[in-house]
């Protein structure tokens, strides 16, 4: 008994909606959250090899070479945003408990938290990476694929070998939620929940909140929302959607800035990125080997697939190993690929392929450069808000606590006058895997730049290794 009222204090929930015996609940250790809780139902979803692989998938990829904190997992992830959409849902249907029947309440409670905890399931080798840069140049085609795909892939596969207690209406439900998308079933569900876990309407969802929380966590960051628990507990559905008390429109905004942040200076950092060249590199040349490009619609061998594939491939025996497990020895060694420059633009400006980019670069260069086209790495990326060039407070309407059913609009003067002009912008970033070409590729970039985007770039500054490591620190001279 205990327990039970343990748990239901912790959902901020009495017995109304939820009722469960001490042996249906366990809890699990989080050091975000001090504990998360779940009942046997949820616990039957995670209790299985597909979904424990989340163990092997670091959340932040080729992050924690840079910021060595930051080894957290998927796993400890999916968790987090499991227990925030129970939190969540839960804390609605407290505030409004006209909005379902009872049955209705348990059942939606129920999937809402597996959307949550089966959100990434599907997520590749070192995360984004594999989505990202290493799919698409195996794939070279119009077809995109992307994680939430195999996440539905995982999650059908895994109700077909287990018994995980479900009906195939629930999954179909629970794999909408997880690609925001109520489009994909036909089931009357409203469209608030599908606020919850993966917001396509706004972008405050779950998801976000734990990310954000926990990577500044393990970063050693300041978080900006310490806890999510406030909103949750004053939000409110008007209208079918989910609003929020006017008076927090500055705290959302901050939400949406460190995010920004967090993209800028962490997820899309320059040796990082460094890395993830390396990595995609070691697994491009055992591709005729491991085929990931036909794995990824293999739900059998894919969920065998994480991190662990670098050490396996290091320890194969064989030539056909030969080039990746060079790449891996450079990686071990420090000895990376390097930085050569970046040009930032405006998020309006339509910006060439990647391999076209690269092919003008290798043409500026003059006759004498030996230059191998194989050697130069051109990456693109989007850094914003979560809402393209927009003010994300825009997109997210409110409510007065004088008035509790009048959904409001945010704008600008909903919480600071102090904004930025633009919300997005957009960069190219060149790489090279041979450091003697630096200064070559640089000017050829340079002119590139000047012609085709009427600008040159600044001048970059990159790290430098010293010529002479310090190695006999007995003679350094401390002042």
């Amino acid at each position: 008994m205990a327990e039970q009222e343990e748990y239901s204090q912790c959902q901020g929930i009495g017995y109304t909606l939820i009722k469960h015996s001490k042996s249906e609940i366990r809890k699990i250790s989080d050091p975000i959250y001090d504990f998360i809780y779940f009942d046997q139902a949820i616990w039957k979803v995670i209790d299985n090899p597909i979904y424990q692989r989340l163990r092997n998938i670091k959340q932040l990829g080729t992050t924690s070479w840079v910021f060595q904190g930051a080894n957290h997992t998927r796993f400890e992830h999916c968790l987090g945003v499991g227990h925030l959409a129970q939190q969540f849902i839960t804390s609605i249907y407290k505030n409004q408990p006209q909005l379902d029947g009872e049955e209705d309440k348990r059942r939606n409670i129920k999937l809402v938290t597996i959307a949550g905890i089966v959100h990434d399931l599907g997520h590749g080798p070192f995360s984004h990476m594999f989505d990202n840069l290493l799919i698409p140049k195996l794939t070279n085609t119009s077809e995109l694929w992307c994680h939430e795909q195999a996440s539905e892939m995982l999650f059908n596969y895994m109700y077909d070998k287990y018994q995980l207690g479900l009906e195939k209406d629930d999954v179909n439900f629970i794999n909408a939620l997880v690609h925001g998308d109520n489009n994909k079933v036909s089931n009357g569900k409203k469209q608030w929940f599908y606020d919850i876990v993966s917001n396509k309407r706004n972008g405050i969802d779950v998801d976000r909140v734990d990310y954000i929380r926990r990577d500044c966590h393990h970063l050693g960051q300041p978080p900006c929302i310490k806890d999510f628990r406030y909103l949750m507990e004053e939000s409110r559905v008007i209208g079918d959607e989910i609003c929020y008390p006017q008076r927090y429109a500055f705290n959302i905004y901050d939400l949406f800035n460190t995010r920004y942040k967090l993209f800028k200076i962490v997820y899309l950092n320059r040796i990082s990125q460094c890395i993830e060249q390396m990595i995609c590199d070691i697994l491009l040349s055992v591709n005729h080997i491991y085929k990931f490009d036909q794995i990824i619609y293999q739900p059998e061998k894919y969920y065998k697939l994480n991190d662990s594939i670098i050490e396996q491939i290091d320890s194969a025996e064989g030539p056909e190993y030969a080039k990746a497990q060079a790449i891996i020895k450079r990686l071990k060694t420090r000895e990376l690929y390097k930085f050569v420059s970046e040009a930032l633009v405006p998020s309006s400006t339509i910006l060439e392929s990647n391999d076209k980019i690269r092919d003008e670069i290798l043409a500026y260069m003059t006759s004498s450069a030996q230059v191998n086209i194989d050697e130069i790495y051109v990456s693109q990326g989007k850094v914003s808000f979560g809402s393209n060039n927009e003010n994300p407070i825009h997109l997210v309407h409110f409510y007065k606590g004088s008035d509790q059913d009048l959904k409001i609009q945010g704008n600008d003067t909903t919480h600071s006058f102090c904004m930025p002009k633009q919300f997005s912008e957009k960069f190219i970033r060149i790489f090279v895997s041979n450091v003697q070409i630096i200064q070559q590729v640089e000017k050829a970039f340079e002119l590139y730049c000047k012609n085709k985007l009427g600008f040159t770039p600044i001048n970059q500054d990159r790290y430098q290794t010293p010529q002479k490591q310090v190695t006999d620190f007995s003679q350094i001279k401390i002042r």
